[in-house]
């Protein structure tokens, strides 16, 4: 899961997101963006660049609020792999 991490950490960032957490648990995958505004159609389109679609299952965009008062988009999936 490590590489995993590493893979789509870089993907994301060289896209111009900055990564606020990238977490796994178990087959969980979570990736908070500190941008408000991220289309989830993009963060799936980006996700799909580094995995296969089949290999991601119940991908999920939502956002979330900080203690800073910050909103961060939340990409959240299984992985299959």
């Amino acid at each position: 899961m490590e590489d995993l991490k590493t893979e789509l950490r870089d993907a994301f960032e060289s896209d111009g997101y900055e990564i606020a957490e990238l977490s796994t648990n178990r087959d969980k995958v979570r990736i908070a963006v500190r941008d408000s505004e991220a289309s989830g159609e993009a963060l799936r389109e980006l996700t799909h660049d580094v995995l296969s679609s089949d290999d991601v299952l119940g991908f999920n965009v939502t956002t979330e609020s900080t203690a800073n008062d910050e909103i961060n988009t939340v990409v959240s999936f299984r992985y299959r792999g």
